[in-house]
């Protein structure tokens, strides 16, 4: 299992924190969007075997790496972050979560998505994972702004949403209402879920610890455990994703004498712009 995680500074000036109001709106910004991720979420926690090459390909996000360079440098600009009043990743869930967790009241025009090719209906504008894309509030007198400053970087910005004084998240398509929902059920997430635990009393006499291992064959059993692929080494898996990006790296995932020994925990340097540690 790949685990992702993401460590980031900034000025304090540069960080704003507002709440959204009715009359603001939400600009769609970076990559266009496809079928690409459609179930990512969900496949990524299915169990999979050699034949999800064939049947879960489309489930995985397609990258765009200068598309992403460029969304990371209009970031660091003071003029654009002190607009924003909330942002989000397109992650799992796509259009549905990455602007419906935005704001309580929502009003989505999925017409104004930007496409990377005809074809696509509601459903797949709403719930695609396509990858280097933004979503971010900023008052409606100072959309335009940001628009100018994300064009100098060379990004493509919609206006895809505003902010509703109702708490609902509706969806349009086609000029037709298809997604009507109470921000007060999002809210619950769900049905209520409950389970029964039954707990059995140990049984100490016949635990593996208490038993004699008589006649056990330590060779073969060592042999076993050793090739089960659960507890192979993984540096293989690990070096395929390339953790040095950016030269920041201190402690590299593995470490010690042969450099095979996984590290516990992570270390790099924080960027600034006068590379001062």
């Amino acid at each position: 299992m790949e685990i992702g995680a993401l460590i980031g500074a900034a000025p304090a000036k540069n960080v704003v924190r507002k709440r959204p109001i009715p009359g603001d709106v939400v600009i769609l910004l970076g990559g266009k969007t496809g079928r690409d991720g459609c179930g990512g979420a969900t496949g990524s926690s299915k169990a999979h075997t050699s034949k999800s090459l064939d049947t879960c390909g489309a489930e995985v996000q397609k990258g765009n790496a200068p598309e992403e360079r460029k969304i990371q440098r209009l970031f660091r600009n003071y003029e654009v972050t002190k607009l924003i009043k909330r942002c989000n990743d397109f992650g799992a869930g796509g259009v549905s979560v990455a602007i419906g967790e935005l704001a309580d009241g929502l009003e989505i025009n999925l017409d104004k998505v930007p496409k990377k090719y005809e074809g696509l209906d509601g459903t797949e504008l709403a719930i695609s994972e396509s990858q280097e894309r933004m979503a971010v509030v900023v008052a409606k007198e100072d959309a335009e702004k940001f628009q100018a400053l994300a064009e100098k970087e060379n990004l493509e910005t919609t206006i895809v949403a505003k902010v509703t004084e109702e708490p609902r998240v509706k969806m349009y398509w086609r000029e037709k209402l298809i997604v009507n929902i109470a921000r007060s059920f999002l809210d619950t997430n769900g049905d209520v879920k409950t389970t029964s635990v039954e707990v059995s009393k140990p049984d100490y006499k016949n635990s593996y610890f208490s038993k004699k291992q008589e006649n056990t064959d330590i060779e073969n059993t060592w042999k076993e455990k050793i090739t089960n692929l659960n507890a192979c080494s993984q540096k293989g898996l690990v070096e395929r994703f390339d953790n040095t990006i950016g030269g920041n790296t201190v402690l590299m995932p593995f470490g010690g004498k042969y450099a095979l020994t996984p590290e516990e925990g992570m270390c790099a340097r924080i960027p600034t712009e006068n590379r001062i540690y």
